[in-house]
């Protein structure tokens, strides 16, 4: 599963500073994870809302501390992380987060 994680990604989680505002912050844990981004067939972007070029497959590793309402960064590119779904076949085993890219 390694080997095709061609890519550094870094998180940010949302946090809350006050009542009323919030901000994404990087997490310590999560920058520099490894990380590949590939586009779905249109089959599948249509089973996400439609979204065609701005939605993704991110393949992270399981360990990965990624939740739903984080930012993924690649390539100076925002993210914002819509499903997780974990892949365990055994030996292998990895999250496929779908993103959306953020204008």
């Amino acid at each position: 599963m390694k080997f095709f994680l061609s890519k550094t990604i870094t998180l940010k989680r949302l946090k809350r500073i006050d009542a009323n505002r919030s901000v994404y912050s990087a997490t310590g844990t999560a920058v520099g994870y490894p990380a590949s981004i590939q586009e779905p067939s249109p089959e599948r972007v249509q089973m996400y809302g439609g979204e065609i070029g701005n939605l993704y497959f991110c393949f992270v590793d399981i360990f990965c501390p990624v939740i739903e309402s984080d930012e993924v960064i690649s390539g100076g590119i925002t993210y914002w992380v819509r499903d997780i779904k974990v892949q365990d076949f055994g030996s292998t085993q990895y999250k496929r987060l779908i993103i959306a890219k953020g204008d």
